[in-house]
């Protein structure tokens, strides 16, 4: 799969590499022309100069050589219309004097005039290593509803001298594509793609910087809140479970999406061969800017081979279950457009089913505006590690981008059933207590569930149960994981792969069988928070319940091949390998 499918987000700037700005936006000084008769040299040849004092300045300027007298930079582009998810070259030359030290491109989306737009907002950059002329490449550029713009920049003693700007480059369907593929206006679906006879409408949301809790999400500028746009959720009814229907998203008499496949999952209770579905958490990368080519090895790499494990026709995929963390968009409404894009080529064929994460999460004011409905300003215990990871979002633009099934909370938890497997959701991030709300509603959906017609109960939630910090976790919860008999709990959170053994109350149970394989007596823990964010470099403790564990980026992918047989596999990104997997082998009736 071509990275260009990723989402044109992602760029992925290497330890080490400088950022025009590496410290806060504010600290950095812009301006768009040195006052007349100022001299300069670059920042480069400055380096060590305190310029601190006004009269220090003076001095230093007067004490060097003209670098700057009449130098600008011209920029063209290699389009100025272009379809979404396309490249744009961006070609410079020098005039006159000009530093040819530190100078680079900035990225600049554009909703109104260019002024509007300040030169701190950039979204991305890219150095043009002293060359006079040259052409940069952005790659691949995702449709914001924004026009993109570019422009070079010098520097002189400290401060960045815009000398050149392009042209406004437009998209050619403007605010109106379609975009992510999981809601528009209308769907048109069928099981014939070359005749879609079915619709079904869709209700459009938003939301604004002020529906959020608290800074950096409230403020609004193109690096942080920007119109989202309208997000549309249609139902599609009257589909039959395990068949492969074909639909499109869009605009009846406007923009219309390519034609996508939809594959359906089992009923409950109804499963003809072995069925799979994909687990993992943390899937986003933080240190990622808008434009270029995506994180190889980790985020587009887990992306392009979750893809590439879809085509087999030998194995029967279900669904993907994202166990929190999902963009790490914390604040930014760009990186969730990008996210969009990003599982946009396996989104739009199983369903994508999520659990929430502290960097979707945790807040520390303006509870009033949580859309789970949560008292106070979240959920803070002590010592439990508990902040602000969201950066003031409070679960708004992850509530406003998912519909989950209507049984429990919204998107925070909830729960769904395919084929023999009960998938129950939480959130770790409320309060999980003994008593509380959410307790109460996971209790009850446990006891509920019949185990006859969907004998494997698994839970999902973001923070692991076994883990270092994990004791309060696991103090309220796993009395209900022993008394209704759970096979699996699947988490993230730590960036790092981690499987225990059948486990409970910190002891292995579990009974021999032959060939050396071994019938579960408590739940196995699978931990895959290695999606894409940052690998963990921790050292593990010494604990007698881990069976595997290793940090490496990869993802989960879990085989349920009957009532009592169910495989679990790491699958690690960097040489597409298998160097865990194991059996869950259980009858469902222990008891601890």
């Amino acid at each position: 799969m071509e990275n260009a499918l990723r989402g044109g987000a992602w760029t992925f700037h290497a330890a080490g590499e400088r950022e025009p700005c590496a410290g806060a936006r504010s600290d950095c000084q812009f301006v768009d022309n040195l006052p007349p008769g100022l001299v300069g040299r670059s920042l480069v040849d400055a380096e060590g100069l305190s310029v601190s004092e006004p009269q220090a300045f003076k001095d230093v300027v007067a004490s060097i050589p003209s670098q700057f007298e009449g130098g600008k930079a011209v920029l063209s582009v290699s389009s100025t219309l272009i379809p979404h998810l396309s490249s744009v070259s961006v070609t410079f030359q020098l005039q006159g004097k000009v530093p040819s030290k530190n100078n680079w491109v900035g990225v600049y989306c554009v909703d109104a005039h260019p002024s509007s737009v300040s030169d701190d907002e950039y979204m991305d950059w890219k150095w043009t290593n002293g060359k006079r002329r040259g052409t940069v490449t952005f790659a691949k550029l995702t449709n914001m509803r924004c026009a993109w713009q570019f422009r070079f920049f010098t520097s002189i003693i400290g401060k960045y001298v815009k000398i050149g700007e392009s042209s406004l480059v437009h998209f050619i369907n403007g605010p109106t594509e379609p975009l992510s593929a999981v809601s528009a206006p209308q769907v048109w679906y069928g099981t014939d793609a070359q005749s879609l006879t079915k619709t079904a409408r869709g209700s459009g949301t938003t939301y604004r910087a002020s529906d959020m809790c608290h800074e950096p999400a409230t403020k609004e500028g193109a690096q942080w809140f920007r119109d989202p746009g309208v997000m549309y959720n249609a139902f599609m009814t009257g589909l039959d479970p395990a068949k492969t229907y074909f639909y499109r998203v869009g605009n009846a008499s406007g923009v219309q999406s390519p034609v996508f496949m939809l594959k359906t999952p089992p009923a409950a209770g109804r499963q003809n061969g072995t069925a799979s579905f994909f687990v993992y958490g943390d899937l986003g990368d933080w240190n990622i800017k808008a434009t270029g080519d995506a994180p190889a090895g980790r985020t587009a790499t887990t992306i392009d081979l979750v893809r590439q494990d879809m085509n087999d026709q030998h194995t029967n995929y279900v669904a993907i279950m994202h166990d929190g963390d999902i963009s790490y968009g914390m604040g930014r409404t760009y990186l969730w457009d990008q996210f969009g894009t990003l599982i946009q080529p396996v989104s739009t064929e199983i369903p994508y089913m999520v659990a929430v994460g502290n960097h979707e999460y945790c807040h520390t004011s303006g509870g009033e505006k949580d859309p789970s409905g949560a008292p106070g300003n979240g959920f803070h215990p002590d010592g439990g590690n508990y902040g602000g990871e969201s950066q003031g979002e409070c679960g708004v633009p992850f509530d406003k981008r998912f519909i989950m099934p209507n049984n429990g909370n919204r998107a925070f938890w909830w729960s769904v059933e395919m084929g023999l497997v009960h998938h129950t959701v939480i959130s770790s991030e409320h309060d999980f207590t003994t008593g509380s709300t959410m307790f109460k509603w996971l209790e009850q959906d446990l006891q509920s569930v019949d185990r006859k017609k969907t004998p494997w109960l698994l839970l999902h939630l973001h923070r692991p149960m076994y883990y270092a910090v994990s004791l309060m976790i696991r103090k309220h919860l796993e009395p209900l994981l022993g008394k209704y008999r759970v096979d699996v709990v699947f988490s993230g959170h730590y960036h790092a792969y981690e499987r225990t053994c059948p486990v409970y109350n910190e002891q292995c149970r579990s009974a021999p069988l032959a060939n050396g394989l071994e019938q579960a007596q408590a739940p196995v823990h699978f931990m895959v928070g290695s999606g894409g964010a940052d690998v963990d470099n921790t050292t593990y403790y010494n604990v007698p319940w881990r069976a595997a564990a290793m940090m490496e980026y990869g993802y989960g992918r879990v085989h349920v091949l009957n009532a009592t047989h169910a495989k679990l596999e790491f699958k690690r990104n960097r040489d597409n390998s298998i160097p865990d997997s194991a059996w869950v082998i259980s009858d469902h009736a222990w008891s601890v």
